[in-house]
């Protein structure tokens, strides 16, 4: 190969080389002058940071203190108000003292039912859902919130007899946080809610009166989570036809069977008088239908079941023992 050429080659390679490596330095300069600076700036607020009094300042405290304040302020009146529509808690009252409680309470309720001709089954036997405290005393720390809920059941039934009820055919009261069979963990609520299942037979009027009483009670909260109705007569009224238009009108007073022209030709129509016709009437259990139309609802007996919630809530001293007594637990179970 000439020299010359070979040198060309050579020249041409290594500007190529060199310009390419000019790039590449360039490149990574920018990149380093680039990095460098946000370097610089970091160490500008750090310095900066270090200068500056910590967060919070003294007044930054004292106005979150003042808000803390208001809050807890408004808290408390909140509480305040609640206290005069739900009954406190009675923390004195012994266990030993609470099941003779249960023993008079459910005396007198049994009396104000037959007074009331409320009808219990197995009325001898009802202990208003406190069958365990007739031979068991309860835990001493359950017997605050039992006498409450004793005395909410207590007050709930006397409605039920007031509105007219005929039957009682059942009630059961679930457990209470902490009796058995229920659960004793209530740190995520500041609402403990103690349900009642109750079966009754009762009139539309009577129903209506209950509910509006149990919805807008002001010595307990209860809510109604579920009402299933079932009317006693499944069958309709008889059915009073067109057919019968013109002829004289004759109802039995207990069926509501109206008198039709088959019935009516078989005691003698037309031929009879009105007062024989009247009387041959009368001989077979049937009356003069005077009104006009026959009244179709609000005259059957209900069989109503329904689950309520003794709702109370709880005041912040409980809510804080509540979250001790967890609290406790949880140190207690990492140990083990």
């Amino acid at each position: 190969m000439n020299s010359k050429v070979w040198l060309t080659v050579f020249g041409i390679f290594a500007v190529v080389l060199v310009g390419g490596a000019a790039f590449y330095c360039f490149q990574s300069s920018g990149k380093y002058s680039a990095a460098l600076e946000g370097w610089d700036t970091k160490v500008a607020t750090i310095r900066r940071l270090e200068r500056t009094v910590p967060y919070p300042s003294e007044q930054n405290a004292d106005e979150l203190e003042a808000k803390v304040g208001v809050y807890k302020g408004s808290v408390d009146k909140l509480f305040t108000s609640l206290n005069q529509f739900q009954k406190p808690l009675n923390m004195a009252l012994l266990n030993t003292e609470f099941q003779q409680l249960v023993s008079d309470r459910v005396s007198e309720f049994r009396g104000i039912a037959e007074a009331g001709s409320l009808k219990m089954e197995d009325g001898e036997n009802f202990q208003l859902g406190f069958d365990l405290y007739q031979a068991t005393l309860p835990a001493q720390e359950l017997v605050p919130v039992l006498d409450y809920e004793l005395s909410a059941i207590d007050h709930l039934l006397r409605e039920l007899v007031i509105s007219g009820a005929e039957d009682l055919n059942s009630f059961v009261r679930d457990p209470i946080p902490g009796e058995g069979g229920a659960s004793a963990d209530t740190k995520n609520s500041v609402v403990q809610k103690y349900p009642v299942r109750l079966r009754f037979r009762t009139t539309h009027g009577g129903l209506q009166q209950f509910i509006n009483k149990v919805s807008n009670d002001k010595d307990y909260f209860y809510m109604v989570r579920v009402l299933k109705i079932k009317n006693d007569n499944t069958v309709g009224p008889p059915k009073r036809s067109a057919d019968d238009t013109g002829f004289p009108r004759f109802v039995n007073p207990d069926t509501q069977e109206l008198a039709g022209p088959d019935v009516l030709a078989e005691w003698g129509y037309p031929d009879l008088s009105d007062a024989e016709l009247e009387a041959k009437a009368t001989e077979n259990g049937f009356a003069l239908a005077t009104e006009d139309a026959i009244v179709l609802m609000g005259q059957e007996r209900l069989n109503v079941f329904m689950l309520i919630d003794i709702t109370r809530f709880l005041n912040p001293d409980e809510i804080e023992k509540a979250e001790a007594e967890n609290k406790s637990k949880s140190s207690k179970t990492r140990r083990r």
